[in-house]
């Protein structure tokens, strides 16, 4: 493995509220990791945003004993800054901070030497260029003799004195190995992951019971396989965001929501109370699991304190949906459920139009009650402008191409539905992604069907077939 090189960047989609949107997993996976590893260094990059902003010792390590750094200063954010200050005091030389051209900085970045990017229609442009060039500016730093003082700090205070760090040598040993060892540790999650999924894809092709319980006894043994990894850090786990989040991903991933409660409810009921991103796992857990009232209990600590948003209140309509599904030979109950999650879904989309999740749930709610919801007419054109807009950055999504295809249907839009349901199969969905998609499909069909005659919504049924061929039996 090379030299090390820490990446300081927000994480998913942001915004600068106006008009500027940036997907900086994209530009992370396309540009900065690509530049990194062409300069021949190893980029590591941690979410500091799911640790709730919590100052831990690993952020600390990499900043102290990584031997270069790349700062994105695009949308000012916190952590990112904070970080970056880090840097700037305890190294004068390996640190390069980039920056989209056309967002706003809190201040001048001359002193920083900075190197922009321009973010356009869902791609970093003239890409091939950058990447050579960041790569470059990063070979520079590195050469000793070349090298221009990046530090703002050492540039202004020329008595200035950086730490010697070398007498923490067994420190940074130490931390180079982790390094090493959650790489492997993450490689191993993931091939685990792909086992558990080629047997969950292969067990149409069972054809025999004992054939069928091999097959379930292998997903097991892969289930235990992960599990194995969490005890084996033991509680030092809690101190590890980077495989703790991995565990969270991978046992998701192959349907480990009971896992994941057994490893969550210690953490949030202790020395994490307050961190959000766990609290919302540990709710999607509860849920999964059929524990509906813990689900709406956990997840409403959250809209309690800090109020609604897109995330946790599209958790928390899944809750109330769930509830109404559980509750559907009682029909006043299942109407009352229906109504909290319609109601916790409009509130999670108005808290952030940006984001169509909470809005699309809200209108196939809306659509299939007994009686006309008179948001829906207004909800229809807004929702539908933000999975277009999402599209724009994220063409190749599955769940967004389903979403419009879903909005396109409650619309009654043959045109549009054709067109993303072409769409969605270019992004090589998993089975479960199209019976999911297909599900949500026939609830509408069953009901538009009642107003309507077989023939003039054949295409919507060839739809649907064409996502579950078996879905109508």
């Amino acid at each position: 493995m090379g030299p090390l090189c820490f990446v300081l960047m927000p994480f998913g989609t942001k915004s600068d509220g106006i008009k500027k949107e940036i997907d900086f997993d994209k530009v992370y996976n396309s540009f900065i990791k690509p530049a990194i590893i062409k300069a021949g260094l190893e980029p590591i990059r941690a979410d500091e945003e799911k640790s709730g902003g919590f100052i831990h010792k690993p952020m600390y390590e990499r900043l102290m004993f990584c031997d270069f750094a790349v700062a994105d200063l695009s949308f000012a954010n916190a952590n990112v800054f904070y970080e970056l200050g880090i840097r700037h005091a305890l190294k004068p030389y390996t640190t390069v901070s980039i920056f989209e051209m056309n967002t706003k900085l809190p201040f001048d970045t001359a002193a920083l030497r900075t190197f922009p990017y321009n973010f356009e229609n869902g791609e970093v442009q003239d890409l091939d260029s950058k990447i050579t060039s960041l790569a470059g500016l990063i070979k520079i730093n590195l050469d000793v003799q070349k090298a221009q003082e990046d530090s703002p700090i050492g540039q202004l205070i020329t008595q200035y004195k950086f730490p010697d760090l070398n007498y923490l040598q067994q420190d940074a040993d130490s931390f180079a190995d982790s390094v090493i060892q959650l790489k492997n540790q993450k490689q191993t999650l993931i091939d685990l992951v792909k086992q558990w999924k080629a047997l969950d894809k292969s067990k149409g092709e069972a054809t025999t019971d004992e054939e069928k319980n091999k097959t379930e006894s292998d997903k097991r043994a892969i289930v235990d396989q992960i599990v194995q990894i969490e005890k084996g850090e033991g509680d030092g786990l809690q101190y590890k965001y980077d495989l703790l989040y991995a565990i969270i991903d991978a046992y998701k991933s192959v349907n480990a929501f009971k896992e994941i409660v057994s490893m969550l409810k210690p953490l949030t009921d202790g020395r994490y109370n307050e961190n959000i991103y766990l609290k919302q796992q540990l709710g999607l857990a509860y849920n999964k699991t059929g524990n509906r009232d813990d689900a709406e209990a956990m997840l409403k600590t959250i809209t309690d304190k800090y109020g609604p948003d897109p995330e946790t209140t599209g958790l928390l309509g899944a809750v109330y949906k769930g509830m109404m599904d559980d509750n559907k030979k009682d029909v006043d109950m299942s109407a009352e459920y229906r109504r909290q999650a319609i109601d916790t879904y409009v509130e999670g989309f108005e808290s952030d139009p940006r984001d169509y999740y909470p809005g699309i749930n809200a209108l196939t709610l809306m659509y299939l009650g007994e009686e006309k919801d008179p948001r829906f007419e207004k909800f229809l054109p807004i929702v539908t402008y933000a999975i277009e807009r999402q599209l724009i950055l994220k063409p190749k999504d599955y769940w967004t191409q389903a979403s419009g295809l879903e909005i396109s249907v409650l619309a009654l839009n043959e045109a549009d539905a054709r067109k993303y349901f072409a769409a969605a199969k270019t992004c090589i969905p998993e089975n479960w992604m199209k019976e999911s998609t297909a599900a949500n499909l026939k609830k509408i069909y069953d009901k538009a069907i009642r107003a309507s005659d077989e023939q003039s919504l054949q295409w919507l049924k060839n739809i649907i077939m064409g996502l579950d061929p078996e879905i109508f039996g």
